[in-house]
């Protein structure tokens, strides 16, 4: 070991001290040599020298790139994390916020990120083969899908609550999501388009996924349609009108599906059979128009509750609707009150003066 030590230590300062190359150091000729020898008072002979020196310098190994060799190891690590959640939830989704491993969250939103560059043209360090191993998780890349499969999510954790997805149907506000119930709207509607021949957002898997999880495709309006027709109904028997207005607390969803109703009979998508129970109940197709009844529904229960049509400016049930019935004086003197709402006050008695 230290006659090793020596040569390799004569061959290093004879490349300091002559400043050569460092192939010439360690091929060194015999009068160097020689020279070498005098000084240190050494013998050894120069075939020795060039030989193990040469020899050395053949062992000597390229140095590893640390920093590539840790982020090949930590992007295996994820990976594998990531297969271990696609494993147990059966989908490689995260959402952005995900207590148990927020890292892995952080990282999967990398991984898009640095495939988005790909798309733009734009330096990315993720390859071709990290592409396809994330794809065989069916990694979502894009941020569209990745709302879809939030969506999907909350149907899962809706059908998990309450049996059942007729999630568009009129329901206490703790069971509704209109959000859900818009979506599961345009996955129907994206199907009918598929299957017509069109080109959607809705892929194969989507559609997959969805009948998996026992999402029907047809037949399931007609029950949703029927059911808050009914709540119509009992709205209609509690208030004695059908106008239920944009912004109803103690049900939004009906008044939601009241203004769908409107919207599809304006667009011509209202069958006429369903037109004619609507109008057979009083529904009223123009919202201002409804909005006119509702305030003379409620003149109309104040003069029974009370006797009088004395509506004071405070009133309890609508602060407004003393100047609404100041309103309809006022457009009755100018002529601007229509004949239908001048005979549907006169039946009700109202004074056109005080």
């Amino acid at each position: 070991m230290i006659q090793r030590l020596s040569k390799v230590i004569i061959g290093l300062w004879a490349f300091v001290s002559i400043n050569v190359p460092i192939a010439n150091a360690f091929a060194p000729t015999n009068s160097l040599i020689n020279t070498r020898q005098d000084q240190f008072g050494l013998k050894l002979p120069s075939r020795t020298l060039r030989i193990d020196i040469q020899s050395f310098a053949k062992e000597e190994k390229a140095p590893v790139d640390d920093e590539k060799y840790n982020k090949t190891t930590l992007w295996d690590t994820m990976y594998d994390r990531l297969v271990d959640y696609h494993t147990e939830r059966g989908t490689s989704w995260l959402p952005r916020a995900y207590e148990p491993d927020q890292k892995l969250a952080n990282w999967c939103r990398t991984q898009r990120f640095q495939y988005q560059n790909i798309e733009s043209g734009k330096p990315s360090f993720i390859t071709k083969e990290r592409i396809r191993k994330l794809e065989e998780l069916d990694f979502l890349w894009f941020p569209r899908h990745i709302r879809w499969e939030e969506m999907f999510q909350r149907l899962v954790e809706y059908k998990g609550k309450n049996g059942h997805m007729r999630v568009t149907s009129v329901r206490p506000k703790s069971m509704y999501d209109p959000a859900l119930a818009n979506w599961c709207i345009r996955q129907r509607a994206s199907y009918k388009a598929i299957q017509a021949g069109e080109n959607t957002f809705l892929t194969p898997t989507m559609i997959t996924k969805l009948e998996k999880l026992g999402f029907q495709w047809e037949g399931t309006y007609e029950g949703m349609w029927e059911e808050s027709f009914r709540h119509l109904l009992a709205f209609k028997e509690l208030h004695g009108h059908v106008h239920v207005t944009n912004y109803y607390a103690p049900n939004q969803p009906l008044a939601n599906w009241c203004s769908g109703q409107r919207n599809n009979y304006r667009m011509s998508m209202i069958s006429e059979e369903r037109t004619k129970r609507l109008e057979d109940v009083g529904f009223i197709w123009n919202k201002r128009t409804g909005k006119w009844l509702i305030s003379y529904h409620k003149v109309k229960i104040h003069k029974e509750k009370t006797g009088n049509w004395n509506v004071p400016k405070d009133y309890a049930g609508d602060r407004f609707l003393w100047n609404w019935c100041s309103k309809q004086r006022l457009n009755f003197k100018k002529g601007t009150l229509s004949e239908e709402n001048i005979q549907l006050l006169n039946d009700i008695e109202f004074p056109w003066t005080l």
